[in-house]
């Protein structure tokens, strides 16, 4: 099977793998608490939403309740009901319970003024604290008994309600106001809050309590159907895809998630709403501070406590801590502006996760480190892109955390399998060729292993064989132990050449070298290369005489043979050991053109293909057309002098001029001639 094809199915089954570790680990508590804290950071983050801007918040505080006391006299509540609605108040929300009252002569009253001043206001809206019901209100066969103490006063505040949804039930309401307060009141709603029970941050109100057969709104909604001018037997619940809906006459329609709760859009900081203090309020009116009571014009006002000694606080995803009065202006609020959260449908949700997983797995099997991961944090940025975007714009929200962790286990998984098999291969590279080419050769082929095959391979190559003259004799001679020392020294310097040149080194044979160029990687200027390799070669034996001088040891020379040709290029050798190498006729050729030097007392010569490679770039004498050992068809050959780009002597010059003036003439036969320019070129250069 194709090598990619494979990486792509591995690539799809880490991504499948990813996808269902990760939707199992998202049912586990830690993980969802996870996502919880990346929605809370998208909501901080989007900030300020627009909003309303007729809410004011009239705050029980602690200077309030230092001044008049906690509780409160209810005279004062009175007071402070009379002057809200007097000033122009729409509705006015009154988030504290008034139960009934001790029976001694000063409750007794101010709970009558208390009423006197409500009897001014016909749009006050008071909360309800149901009691939500557990196994012990149940009766043997699971059933719970219902105490209708509280039916009569507040059944004409109720919405109709069905016993097919699934909202809470209050088996009885402990909290509310007593019958005559409730006997004037426009409305009521429940203040029931249920903070999350993974980290108990409230995102979300039941927007329904059953009671008795009846539904009683939440306290913000109870506000908002007051403002909208609802009438509440309009209001219906009903089923839809992604949950409940409530709708009503005018064409309201609120989102609800299946269990009936209502997700709060914080519309931003508390600071967003108008507040004043309650004592302040009093304050202004005895003042006739008719500037400061303007601001009730028109208004909703909600009444509640914000001092932290009464405890009506829980934290949000915009606050650490925050008197529950804001989450009711809140949820007021998102209604009046119709922004709704609802999270976006499991199918959506897994549809995106698994096509994200299967980008990253693909692209992480197929591509290299270098581009895989900037294109998988492209693709996850561009996901918290899509994410927050789609959230700040339409309030739809889909998970944050969850695809990261798919894309974590993902991307883990493909590292892995990569390191297992392409680890391995580099491996086997490095073993390979670290001793046949330069560092810098071989860090290119463990970035791009496709630059090689490791099988065999047919392709042009240039070889050089280089060897020193007389050498069995002057081991001979030497010994064993400085014969070492020379040799290794003298190949030390040439195989640096080599490398340097990008050449690629063949073996060692005895005090012989074989090279060649153009593989493993492509060199478009093999042939020139291995020029430059081979002259600097005999350069760098020169400078090793003085050296060798020195040390008591002999001058030798050195011939060299090139030739450029096609060869088969690749691991030969037994199954238990194999070596990069290169063979063929014109690898053997080169070899020959090493041991013709001897025929024509020369160092360095090349064949004409490798000539016509090289022709420009170098300067050179043609020699001869011979028929090398093994061979029947004979070869141009060509002394190489140096390259072109190499100041040469004027008598270097002269030398070559007189020397192809004299070939030409002998191959023309004008033999006298042809002695004239040799003996001249002869006079120049004597060896």
């Amino acid at each position: 099977m194709n090598k990619k094809v494979i990486k792509v199915l591995m690539g799809t089954a880490f991504a499948i793998g990813s996808v269902v570790l990760t939707v199992f680990l998202f049912k586990l508590t830690f993980f969802k608490s996870l996502e919880l804290k990346a929605y809370d950071a998208m909501m901080r983050f989007r900030g300020e939403r627009a909003h309303t801007s007729n809410v004011v918040v009239v705050k029980i505080d602690e200077y309030t309740i230092k001044e008049l006391d906690d509780p409160i006299p209810r005279d004062k509540f009175g007071s402070l009901i009379a002057i809200l609605a007097s000033s122009g108040a729409t509705v006015i929300g009154v988030d504290a319970i008034f139960p009934t009252i001790k029976q001694d002569s000063v409750s007794l009253a101010q709970n009558a003024l208390f009423l006197q001043f409500s009897a001014y206001a016909p749009n006050v809206y008071h909360a309800i604290g149901p009691f939500i019901p557990s196994e012990r209100f149940a009766d043997a066969k699971g059933k719970t008994a219902i105490d209708k103490e509280a039916y009569t006063a507040l059944h004409r505040l109720a919405i109709p309600g069905s016993d097919a949804f699934p909202f809470p039930q209050a088996t009885y309401i402990d909290e509310r106001p007593f019958d005559s307060l409730a006997s004037l009141a426009a409305g009521v709603g429940h203040i029931l809050l249920q903070p999350d029970s993974i980290d108990g941050i409230i995102r979300s109100v039941p927007f329904f309590v059953e009671y008795a057969g009846d539904y009683y709104p939440t306290f913000g909604a109870a506000l908002a159907f007051a403002a909208l001018k609802i009438d509440l037997r309009s209001v219906s619940v009903k089923r839809s895809e992604d949950g409940l809906l409530v709708s009503a006459a005018g064409g309201l329609e609120i989102p609800l998630s299946s269990s009936g709760y209502l997700q709060i859009d914080y519309a931003g900081a508390n600071k967003i709403f108008k507040e004043i203090s309650f004592l302040e309020v009093l304050d202004a009116f005895n003042r006739q501070d008719v500037n400061a009571l303007a601001m009730f014009k028109n208004a909703i006002v909600i009444i509640g406590p914000t001092a932290r000694s009464i405890g009506d606080h829980n934290p949000t995803p915009i606050a650490e801590i925050s008197p529950n009065c804001y989450v009711h202006a809140n949820v007021y609020d998102q209604i009046m502006s119709g922004k709704f959260i609802k999270y976006a449908n499991t199918q959506s949700q897994l549809i995106v996760l698994s096509i994200l997983a299967l980008l990253v797995g693909i692209i992480s099997t197929v591509f290299r480190l270098r581009w895989s991961l900037p294109i998988g944090l492209f693709l996850a940025a561009g996901y918290v892109w899509f994410a927050y975007t789609t959230f700040a714009n339409t309030g739809e929200v889909y998970s944050l955390v969850e695809p990261f962790v798919a894309l974590f286990f993902c991307y883990s998984g493909a590292m892995t399998y990569i390191s297992a098999t392409e680890g391995k291969q580099k491996a086997q590279i490095k073993n390979m060729f670290q001793k046949y080419v330069d560092a810098s050769v071989v860090e290119q082929l463990l970035a791009n292993p496709s630059l090689i095959k490791l099988g065999g391979e047919e392709r042009e190559i240039t070889t050089l064989f280089a060897d020193i003259e007389g050498f069995t004799r002057m081991a001979e001679k030497m010994g064993p132990q400085n014969t070492v020392g020379m040799l290794n020294s003298y190949l030390t310097e040439m195989t640096n050449i080599i490398f340097e040149e990008r050449g690629t080194l063949d073996k060692y044979i005895g005090d012989a070298i074989m090279a060649f160029w153009n593989a493993p990687l492509d060199e478009k200027e093999h042939a020139y290369l291995a020029c430059a390799a081979a002259l600097r070669m005999q350069k760098q034996l020169l400078a090793l005489h003085t050296k060798w001088i020195h040390f008591g040891r002999p001058v030798v020379n050195q011939r060299i043979g090139l030739n450029t040709g096609m060869a088969v290029v690749g691991n030969m050798g037994a199954e238990a050991r194999v070596n990069y190498t290169a063979v063929g006729d014109a690898v053997n050729l080169a070899s020959r053109l090493e041991g013709v030097n001897k025929e024509y007392g020369t160092r360095l010569l090349m064949s004409g293909y490798t000539y016509n490679k090289v022709r420009e770039k170098i300067l050179a004498r043609e020699m001869d057309l011979v028929v090398v050992l093994g061979k029947t068809e004979p070869v141009r050959i060509y002394e190489l002098i140096a390259l072109s780009d190499e100041v040469q002597t004027d008598a270097t010059k002269k030398f070559l001029e007189a020397y192809h003036n004299g070939l030409e003439a002998y191959k023309k036969r004008a033999w006298k001639g042809a002695i004239e320019q040799f003996q001249q070129a002869l006079s120049i250069r004597r060896d």
